[in-house]
């Protein structure tokens, strides 16, 4: 009996020690498999992270354009002045700071932004500009022109007051901040938008009872009131289809608002298609870029050595965590030959100048000026002759 009992005991003890083996080859199969699957999602959010901030700090780089571009004030903020009209617009020519070193604000280099040719060329407000004189104009072309024209310059009046604000922060504190204040700023523009578009599209109406008589022999348009007298069918019309506007608006704002979304959106692209002089070289928005990532390559490390820091702790534990925060420190104080940590300097310093936005003249012409040259086809007079010609029937 007691052979059997010691070889059962034997075998229990085997069948033990096997499970426990066993137990631990699973536990650290399932340790390593933990880990791998921790490094690679640790891998996955590093690489994501640095493509944001690069994304952040590149969208910096572009808002601090935008900033020096509503300095110098050569967006067509003016209705009444070119390119709405055709009267002609004087702006000062000011060079403005940029890449000011953190550690002395006296100094910068510059950046210009000319009102020339390549930077007044406003297409969309052109194409609306020339429709607008075209003798053959529609009344429900203008309409729209009557809604879209103020729309723009809005929000170029908004775009170039709040960055003309914007710029009068610290460097620094518009390339760590300014995406996100931009954000908010947008958001509301945007909400301007809608309201203001509602505004004219009702307020702009009365297109709907205008009528182009360019029939009378007129080079220009010229709209006149619709009268029972005049077109009785026509004022029916016009009266059916603002009956048919006001309930579409209400009806259809979901899709009608990409209009002042569109408007807002093509004039924030506008700004960053304006090319500058960098110490005298022209540069675009775009090439802002890279030399942002030059002059704060410091700000950009350790804003990704912070993440990358922090999500080790998140996901791989204290002693990796620690592990790294020794690591940055030692290529920080030089111990590893990595210089990820020293700053480039900046050449071409100059000493700063005004941060004061230029000033913006319009000239705009006179009485006289406008009665002769205002009308394509010369004499006023002789078009109001012929205007009373047509409408006495002779």
């Amino acid at each position: 009996m007691s052979d059997k009992s010691n070889d059962t005991s034997a075998i229990d003890n085997k069948k033990k020690g096997g499970s426990l083996l066993s137990d631990v080859s699973s536990k650290i199969k399932g340790s390593l498999t933990d880990f791998t699957s921790n490094i690679k999602g640790f891998l996955i959010y590093v690489i994501t992270t640095i493509i944001l901030i690069l994304l952040y700090f590149s969208s910096s780089g572009l808002i601090l354009f935008v900033c020096k571009l509503a300095q110098t004030n050569i967006l067509p903020t003016d209705e009444n002045c070119y390119p709405y009209t055709n009267d002609k617009v004087d702006i000062e020519k000011i060079k403005t700071n940029i890449f000011t070193p953190f550690f002395d604000q006296t100094l910068s280099m510059k950046l210009e932004i000319p009102n020339d040719c390549k930077n007044s060329k406003y297409t969309i407000i052109n194409m609306i500009k020339k429709y607008k004189e075209n003798p053959n104009t529609s009344f429900l072309a203008n309409y729209f022109i009557s809604i879209i024209e103020p729309l723009i310059q809005f929000d170029y009046s908004f775009i170039n007051s709040t960055m003309n604000y914007l710029n009068s922060l610290p460097e620094y504190l518009i390339i760590l901040f300014g995406p996100m204040i931009t954000t908010f700023l947008f958001f509301i523009c945007l909400l301007l938008n809608g309201i203001y578009f509602v505004y004219l599209w009702f307020a702009n109406l009365g297109w709907l009872f205008s009528l182009n008589l360019n029939s009378l022999g007129l080079d220009k348009p010229i709209q006149s009131i619709i009268t029972i007298i005049l077109i009785p069918l026509m004022l029916t019309l016009s009266i059916l289809m603002i009956i048919l506007f006001i309930v579409g608006l209400f009806l259809g704002f979901r899709f009608l608002a990409a209009i002042p979304v569109g408007v807002l959106v093509y004039c924030v692209v506008s700004c960053l298609l304006y090319n500058g002089l960098l110490n005298g070289k022209p540069i675009s928005s775009l090439e802002i870029i890279p030399e942002l990532f030059k002059y704060y390559k410091v700000s950009i490390v350790s804003a990704v050595v912070f993440f990358v820091i922090s999500t080790a702790f998140l996901k791989l534990g204290i002693i990796p965590g620690i592990f790294l925060i020794i690591t940055f420190l030692m290529i920080y104080c030089g111990v590893q030959d990595l210089d990820i940590f020293k700053p480039i300097p900046e050449t071409n310093l100059s000493p700063v100048v005004s941060y004061k936005q230029a000033t913006r003249t319009c000239q705009k012409h006179g009485f006289l000026y406008n009665l002769l040259f205002s009308q394509k086809g010369g004499n006023i007079t002789k078009e109001l002759k012929n205007i009373s010609k047509n409408l006495s029937g002779k």
